[in-house]
């Protein structure tokens, strides 16, 4: 009864237009003196010929309210099936279904989107949390072990946690959409400066040469994403450098270069080192890579509008690249 009901008001212009006219027809032939029989009559038939008319009208409204109410049931992503709308191509019903349609395939394209983002966070935090563990069992081994306690050791594993549990919050910024990128002048040797301290007791546990000589390059950047950027590179200098060999930071033009002499890159893993997951024969060599910072590092790269880049020769080292875009300062 609602739906008949409902029907009946959707058709309200075409009854208010039948009383209207019924209400002319009669004051016009009242003012005439005019017999009102007349009138009686053409408004019994026209209204009989328009509940004619709205009778037919009506299973084909109500079908299409039933296949509107079946879309409800629609899976996500499916193209929906539309009735042939009322009016033809070019009336109202037919711009509804064009923005259902499209509607539709936007909602399609953002499942889509929000389902790779969910594997996609599965997958890193489950590579993050294999990786974590590493530095989290060697701190409890050394705790456990009846010897004397190895500070040196533990705050190595320290360290490493530390940078893993930063790891994971720069992943979830670089996902954001309300990203707090910000966008000034920044003068590249007091953050490098910065970063080289926070790993110096890396360096030296590792016995590591440090060459760096300062720079006066002063690019349009955000400064902690640089920093992200620097410390995950000096990261696997460190990792990948055997003792008493040697870390090179440099920065030359308009490019920021961070070397080392390591065990180097096969030629036919470099281009795929800034894959997500990929960690070449290299990082299968050692323990603890999982293959997610220079991936983290290329999608930070791309944030700033720089370009990452590497060079590498087996058993002569690696050369990381980090190239600004032509703005800012550069002396």
């Amino acid at each position: 009864m609602r739906r008949f009901l409902s029907y009946i008001y959707t058709q309200r212009r075409a009854l208010l237009g039948w009383v209207l006219t019924v209400v002319v027809c009669g004051t016009v032939l009242a003012l005439y003196d005019l017999p009102l029989e007349p009138a009686g009559y053409a408004a019994v038939l026209s209204g009989v010929v328009l509940a004619a008319v709205l009778a037919a009208g009506w299973p084909a409204w109500a079908w299409h309210c039933r296949a509107a109410e079946a879309l409800t049931g629609m899976l996500p992503g499916r193209q929906p099936d539309l009735p042939e709308p009322e009016g033809g191509p070019a009336g109202q019903e037919a711009a509804y279904q064009v923005a259902i349609v499209s509607l539709t395939g936007r909602l399609s394209d953002r499942t889509a989107e929000a389902r790779a983002e969910r594997d996609d966070l599965l997958d890193y935090f489950t590579m993050w949390a294999h990786q974590a563990k590493t530095p989290l069992a060697a701190m409890r081994l050394l705790l456990q072990s009846e010897g004397e306690l190895s500070k040196a050791e533990l705050e190595q594993e320290l360290f490493q946690t530390e940078r893993y549990v930063g790891m994971a919050m720069d992943y979830l910024r670089l996902g954001s959409e309300t990203s707090d990128l910000v966008l000034a002048p920044v003068p590249l040797d007091p953050v490098i400066r910065q970063s080289l301290r926070r790993f110096a007791r890396m360096f030296i546990l590792k016995k590591l040469t440090l060459q760096y000589a300062g720079t006066r390059l002063a690019p349009v950047t955000d400064s902690r994403w640089v920093v992200f950027l620097l410390e995950q590179l000096l990261s696997n200098a460190v990792k990948y450098t055997p003792a008493g060999g040697t870390v090179t930071v440099e920065v030359r033009d308009r490019t920021l270069s961070v070397s080392d002499t390591g065990v180097g890159i096969r030629p036919e893993d470099l281009p795929l080192i800034f894959a997500k997951g990929y960690t070449g024969c290299t990082g299968h060599a050692e323990p603890t890579s999982s293959g997610l910072g220079l991936y983290l590092c290329a999608r930070a790269a791309k944030k700033l509008g720089c370009t990452l880049t590497a060079r590498s020769e087996p058993g002569r080292g690696t050369e990381m690249l980090l190239t600004f875009p032509r703005q800012g300062n550069y002396e």
